[in-house]
């Protein structure tokens, strides 16, 4: 597990200085569809403000190309999916068959989670997620997961060897709404914090900043 950490860590300080080194090549090729490709796939709904920053610099005889139409959606979505927006309702089964719609949990604080087995991060940050859920789940704030998984075995095998008690949804099996495009999530871990009318309240709150706002939140409530 340590090797695995330090092999994570790696790969994102390398992720991570291949992305700046693209970003530094964007006044360069500013008229190229294959250039805009790329840097697309960078953006989610937590950077919209980036995204749009960088679509306006494309020449706008090739922002009828894909990649950037697909990018400005993002923004769009992004948009309805920011800080204060009602967040876009959702219903599917759940890991055991039954069905949830996001919209019925109105009335508690509700975290949405974004993970995959495979993904280092979000296994580690699935600690952080279940101390908070012990924490706060009897003053009134719960999690759904949503998983990215394209394997019902690995994930299913995540959620219990994580110990996961919440409920864990997926796009597994040909289900017909990909809550992930819904939310603009391209990058994971990824969580939205809701309030109890469903709103959003806070995007990708992790470790001890989802636990201070948790704190910050009940303590206003006693």
């Amino acid at each position: 597990m340590k090797k695995l950490e330090e092999a994570s860590r790696a790969l994102d300080a390398l992720q991570k200085q291949r992305r700046d080194e693209i970003f530094d090549l964007l006044p360069q090729y500013t008229n190229s569809m294959p250039f805009a490709v790329i840097i697309s796939s960078y953006f989610g709904v937590d950077n919209v403000d980036e995204a749009e920053k960088v679509w306006e610099q494309f020449d706008p005889s090739i922002r009828h190309c894909y990649a950037l139409r697909r990018l400005e959606d993002l923004i769009q979505r992004g948009k309805s999916c920011a800080v204060g927006h009602e967040a876009p309702d959702f219903e599917l089964a759940t890991s055991t068959g039954e069905k949830i719609k996001l919209s019925s949990l109105r009335g508690k604080y509700v975290l949405v989670d974004f993970w995959a087995s495979w993904c280092g991060p979000c296994r580690r940050e699935n600690v952080n997620v279940l101390k908070v859920y012990e924490r706060f789940k009897d003053k009134g704030f719960t999690v759904v997961g949503y998983s990215m998984d394209s394997s019902e075995k690995a994930w299913l095998g995540a959620v219990e060897k994580d110990g996961i008690p919440w409920e864990q949804l997926s796009g597994i099996s040909g289900v017909k709404m990909d809550v992930s495009k819904l939310y603009g999530v391209t990058a994971i871990p990824s969580n939205f914090l809701l309030d109890p009318a469903g709103k959003i309240i806070g995007i990708d709150l992790r470790g001890e900043s989802l636990e201070r706002k948790l704190e910050q939140i009940f303590e206003k409530e006693r």
